[in-house]
């Protein structure tokens, strides 16, 4: 006998015995564990083998291309300085955009008069392109009504 045998009398035993017996043994908790994993792998099983749920057609963005347009920039010692500007007009629909394109010259106008009092301090940084972006937004806008912009997205934003 081992010395732990030996310090457990048979009096000690029978307090084992009257001891309530665990509801969760180590074979159930194995066997719980095991049901649980197979149910989660049949019913991601079950999600690949279906089929997907009908998704709605998203009304992809419409473009309209503005020509380049180049301007003088305001400067206070009469130098001569140059913004060469190449935007992309992004219309959330087909009449939108239709309509955008019927107004193109109305807007190219309102660009224009916009562009030209500009000053090269105006054009520093970020800020000023967000700024010339959110003034071409509202011009185009204007001059395309009904027809409605979503975004001007600048593609080419040269000062010379």
């Amino acid at each position: 006998m081992t010395p732990i045998e030996d310090a457990i009398t048979p009096g000690d035993l029978s307090a084992f015995s009257e001891m309530p017996r665990r509801r969760w043994s180590g074979k159930r908790i194995v066997a719980a564990s095991a049901a649980v994993l197979l149910l989660s792998g049949g019913i991601y099983a079950a999600s690949l083998y279906s089929q997907p749920a009908a998704v709605a057609p998203v009304d992809t963005p419409h473009y309209v291309e503005v020509p380049d347009m180049m301007v003088n920039l305001r400067t206070p010692t009469g130098e001569r300085r140059y913004l060469k500007v190449r935007v992309t007009l992004e219309a959330a629909s087909a009449d939108d955009a239709t309509a955008i394109e019927a107004r193109l010259p109305a807007v190219i106008d309102g660009f224009q008069s916009f562009l030209r009092e500009l000053r090269p301090e105006d054009l520093a940084g970020s800020a000023g392109t967000f700024r010339i972006k959110e003034e071409l937004m509202i011009r185009v806008n204007r001059a395309a009504e009904p027809g409605r912009a979503s975004d001007v997205l600048v593609q080419e934003l040269i000062q010379q």
